[in-house]
């Protein structure tokens, strides 16, 4: 593993005004096929939907779930993350993951294992506002650090009942922050 592993504590950035115009997110709301792999369930959406970041364009190939979260922001985790999984359309080897923060509510723990959705509304999975953006790792797998990270500032309130019970029972658990080393993290304000 090398000096730029995920995930990582967001405390102190750099604001960067320009930086909201170097994203865009094509979503919609999609059908997904569930598979088991070794880190967990990912979901692969049926449909194509794109990242554009900073003139690149990647293609969604999976989406994952963690609780809590993988980001913390200033020494805290938050409830649970969601990874949208994006690989460069030119360049395979190179990945955008657009991370949201998820608030699950206050309901009680149930104690079932919610069953995973095969529909997913995914833009209502992405909150409006800003994002941090630094370059890092997978946080999975071998660590590969071949990773463009958005980090989206703001938490989604989860409406989907079917999509929180199974975040609060079967998300995958989080990898534990590593260090920042010389990196920045930039912010869009």
């Amino acid at each position: 593993m090398g000096e730029q592993q995920s995930p990582i504590n967001i405390g102190r950035t750099v604001a960067t005004p320009d930086l909201l115009d170097q994203l865009e997110i094509g979503w919609r709301p999609d059908r997904f096929t569930v598979q088991e792999g070794p880190e967990g369930l990912r979901f692969a959406p049926r449909g194509t939907h794109t990242a554009h970041l900073s003139d690149q364009v990647y293609r969604l190939v999976n989406l994952h779930f963690h609780r809590p979260s993988e980001h913390w922001v200033r020494g805290r985790p938050m409830q649970a993350e969601m990874h949208a999984v994006h690989l460069r359309v030119d360049d395979r080897l190179h990945a955008c993951v657009v991370a949201v923060f998820l608030d699950l509510g206050d309901a009680p723990e149930t104690g079932g294992a919610g069953e995973p959705p095969t529909w997913i509304d995914l833009p209502a999975l992405l909150p409006e506002g800003g994002f941090h953006r630094y370059e890092g790792s997978l946080t999975t797998g071998e660590f590969t650090e071949n990773v463009s990270w958005v980090v989206m500032r703001e938490a989604v309130t989860v409406a989907d009942e079917g999509l929180r019970a199974f975040v609060r029972s079967r998300a995958d658990h989080a990898r534990p922050v590593q260090p920042l080393n010389r990196r920045f993290v930039l912010t869009t304000g």
